[in-house]
Formats: structure tokens, sequence, C-alpha cells
């Protein structure tokens, strides 16, 4: 289960996504990413970061993600 919020309406390219995962390892846990789009969207990747501690190997201690 996903969540999308949009704390500042008018900026549509930055936004929180809560994801809820309904079964496998992670379930019932809730997890909280912040995401930015850059204008060169499709030249530049997405910041993508985790705001909640977690361990997985493509997460840092600081919640960067590594793709």
């Amino acid at each position: 289960t996903c969540k999308v919020n949009f704390p500042d309406p008018n900026k549509l390219h930055y936004f929180q996504l809560t994801v809820i995962p309904d079964e496998g390892y992670y379930q019932a846990g809730k997890f909280q990413f912040e995401i930015e789009v850059p204008d060169a969207y499709n030249m530049v990747p997405p910041k993508v970061k985790c705001l909640t501690r977690i361990w997985h190997p493509n997460i840092t201690e600081t919640g960067e993600i590594c793709l």
C-alpha cells in the first residue's frame, strides 16, 4: 500500500511517499521517502531519500538510496 503526500501543492515535483508492505520481510512496516524530481528529469535522476531508519543493503544509515 502506498500513499503520496504533497507538502506544498504548488510544487508537484517534490512529494513524500509512504509505503506499507502487506507481505514479505518488511510486512506491516511503515516507510517514508522524500522524492524530488528535477526540472531536467530525463537527463538527471530524481533525488530519493528514505526518512525511516531501516537496514537495507541499498539504503545508507542517513537515508541515501543507492540504485
